[in-house]
């Protein structure tokens, strides 16, 4: 037998549910309490340099995989976000950031208020360790250090860790004009609705990840540049504008810059927030001696455009009920000639589409108790974007349900469950390792900050 025990775990959510907390408010957050703890509170208190961690770990099964395909990795593909099933290392971060004193969080959000009249500067550093961190790692930096070449397939079958530094970047406020903020560096992009890792104030409701965030370019290599344009009664608008090495890429190998942008409208409250953004630019390979996969599966000797657009917000209806929703919509250029090649479908390559649509909503019964419910729908007819999780053509739906409970500042806990079908173009059959349409799957995360 190979079925979750539903109607266990249907004890566990009830529980955690019913579960009376004597605190009358949310638990003060423990980011940085270790630190602190440690060395104390100078370097935060006089240089605003802030040191922080947090452990994402979880227990995951689901109703399709038999038992010696537990035993492996990747088993639960291709829901992502924790990908094994039993107990998985996701990820240790450890962030060391500047934050600057302007206008702007950069990737995140215009801010509202006067302008700052002086010159910042400021960084950020993030380093990952676990199994999450081998889809963090960018081509010509971390992705070609030792612990992280290792045999795919091997890594796989014994659940191999990764280190990898998704975040090493300079910024600085200068305010001249409007006031404008840099970054340059490595960076994650922070496209799309959900952004890792799992800060406790993002937008990140669930365990499992969409397909839209799958679709969706991770880290970049380059400079970024934000402005606020507007900030009156009528809200906030903040623009970003970028100029990367590519998706995943501090080392391109086809001498093409790639194109960032992102318009980020607030309301004065910032009880509303609606963000368009989109990355443009040639992803192919112009080689088969040096093939970046699996961000980048084309082989070409012309430019090959991949565009990428996510419309996405969040909206906050009381102090109790939220909700979020997304709209992407992805473009590969191919030219259908024999020299340009797909390393999956090979020669040939005649361009692909991809779109998916998902919202959200939350209820905040409690400061420390929340619920979530959300649906998704993503299109792929051509069995491209959600490589190398899966080449299956077809459309995807997932209903996902769970819960956020703040036991303290220091630990959250996040038991979710998510029920996936696929309609097929063809035959393709994406879950139980290619013999089902279907899967369910139950996940109990712990996410530790310190």
């Amino acid at each position: 037998m190979h079925n979750i025990k539903v109607k266990t775990l249907g004890a566990v959510l009830a529980a955690l549910a019913i579960v009376e907390c004597h605190a009358a408010e949310a638990p003060t957050p423990g980011e940085g309490s270790l630190f602190r703890g440690l060395f104390g509170d100078t370097l935060e208190r006089e240089y605003g340099i802030t040191v922080s961690g947090l452990l994402d770990v979880a227990y995951v099964r689901n109703n399709r995989s038999t038992h010696d395909e537990r035993s492996d990795g990747l088993s639960n593909l291709p829901l992502t976000g924790m990908a094994d099933e039993g107990l998985e290392w996701g990820s240790l971060h450890l962030f060391i950031d500047k934050p600057l004193k302007g206008i702007f969080i950069p990737r995140i959000t215009p801010l509202p208020g006067p302008q700052p009249t002086q010159f910042d500067l400021g960084f950020t550093f993030e380093v990952n360790y676990g199994r999450n961190a081998q889809f963090a790692r960018t081509f010509g930096w971390d992705m070609a250090w030792d612990m992280n070449e290792q045999d795919s397939a091997r890594a796989t079958r014994d659940k191999s860790r990764f280190l990898a530094v998704p975040n090493l970047a300079a910024t600085a406020y200068v305010p001249y004009g409007p006031g404008f903020n840099f970054m340059a560096g490595v960076f994650g992009i922070g496209m799309g609705l959900e952004i890792p890792p799992n800060f406790r104030q993002s937008r990140n409701a669930f365990v499992s990840k969409t397909y839209a965030f799958v679709s969706e370019p991770g880290t970049a290599t380059g400079v970024l540049v934000g402005t606020r344009l507007l900030d009156n009664p009528a809200g906030i608008l903040g623009l970003e504008v970028g100029v990367v090495q590519g998706w995943g890429n501090m080392r391109d190998n086809n001498d093409s810059k790639s194109l960032l942008t992102s318009l980020r409208w607030r309301a004065p409250d910032m009880s509303t927030w609606i963000d368009y953004e989109v990355m443009l630019g040639n992803e192919q390979n112009d080689s088969f001696s040096d093939v970046q996969a699996p961000t980048s599966r084309l082989i070409a000797d012309s430019g090959m455009l991949r565009q990428q657009h996510s419309l996405n917000g969040w909206h906050a209806f009381n102090d109790r009920w939220s909700m979020t929703a997304e709209v992407i919509y992805g473009h590969q250029e191919g030219d259908g000639k024999a020299s340009t090649v797909d390393v999956v479908s090979g020669p040939g390559f005649a361009g692909a589409r991809w779109w998916g649509v998902n919202a959200a909503a939350t209820y905040q019964y409690r400061p420390d108790l929340s619920f979530s419910v959300r649906g998704e729908h993503f299109s792929d007819p051509d069995g491209f974007t959600l490589f190398p999780t899966s080449t299956a053509r077809g459309d995807y739906n997932a209903i996902t349900t769970g819960l956020r409970w703040d036991v303290n500042g220091n630990l959250s806990l996040r038991p979710e469950l998510r029920y996936d079908w696929f309609d097929a173009r063809d035959h393709d059959r994406p879950f139980g390792n290619g013999r089902d349409r279907s899967q369910l799957t139950a996940l109990v995360e712990a996410l530790v900050y310190f």
